[in-house]
């Protein structure tokens, strides 16, 4: 076993605890997400398909910054019938606040079956 000095050992504690620390910080996207939502002039716009919403825009002029939010759906089917949808995920596309980007639209990516049924409880 190696022996350290209280100085050595401080000091490895030290980075370790820097080294969590950093971890620990918002991603890069949070960090561009953050900064758009933030903003004192922070525009905000839904995307609708058929009264669903299927995305957002958020644009800061400030910031020089903008993003897409597209929500990825499941149908939910019933009988081969679309009786509902849910989000699965959301994917994000960032720029410049007079860049042109791609407008959400309805995405599904899957489907799954809707069980409705009752079962009987023991008495």
């Amino acid at each position: 076993m190696s022996n350290y000095t209280v100085e050595e050992l401080q000091q490895m504690l030290n980075d370790k605890l820097a080294a969590e620390a950093t971890g620990s910080q918002l991603s890069m996207l949070d960090t561009f997400l953050d900064s758009v939502t933030a903003a004192n002039d922070c525009e905000s716009q839904k995307v609708k398909s058929n009264g669903i919403i299927v995305g957002n825009i958020l644009k800061s002029s400030s910031e020089n910054k903008q993003y897409i939010e597209q929500r990825h759906y499941i149908n939910e089917m019933e009988d081969g019938a679309i009786v509902g949808r849910a989000v699965s995920y959301i994917s994000y596309t960032t720029g410049s606040y007079s860049d042109s980007l791609t407008m959400p639209s309805l995405l599904v990516v899957g489907e799954r079956i809707k069980n409705r049924t009752v079962l009987k409880g023991s008495s």
